[in-house]
């Protein structure tokens, strides 16, 4: 067994009518191994990053090509986008048993990092 620390800020003075502050963090309990990396994603067919047999499991993507500013829509395995992800931008998504997830480039090739951590 492992732990992941996660924390999640956000703040803003403009953004709704009131002044906006909220901190939350939390201590995930995950399995061995763990799972993190750096690919190339195409805009010509989709990365696997999590297979459907996985299991439940949290993910980390972070769009960190740095050569343009397109996009990566976040998926799940069966195509479907749920998400998107410009350059800079992240996500972090805990993902259900039998849920693969996938991305793909808009327009051209991107670099994501990613972490695969399997739910105990």
């Amino acid at each position: 067994m492992a732990t992941v620390t996660t924390t999640i800020t956000m703040s803003s003075n403009d953004a709704l009518s009131d002044s906006l502050s909220l901190a939350v963090s939390d201590v995930l309990v995950t399995t061995d191994p763990a799972e993190m990396s750096r690919v190339s994603v195409l805009h010509s067919g989709a990365t696997e990053l999590a297979a459907a047999s996985t299991g439940a499991h949290y993910v980390y993507i972070k769009n960190i090509s740095s050569t343009n500013s397109k996009p990566v829509d976040i998926r799940i395995a069966a195509g479907t986008a749920y998400g998107q992800i410009a350059t800079g931008e992240f996500a972090w998504i805990p993902c259900k048993v039998n849920l693969g997830v996938e991305v793909i480039a808009i327009d051209e090739t991107v670099v994501v990092e990613y972490a695969i951590f399997k739910k105990a």
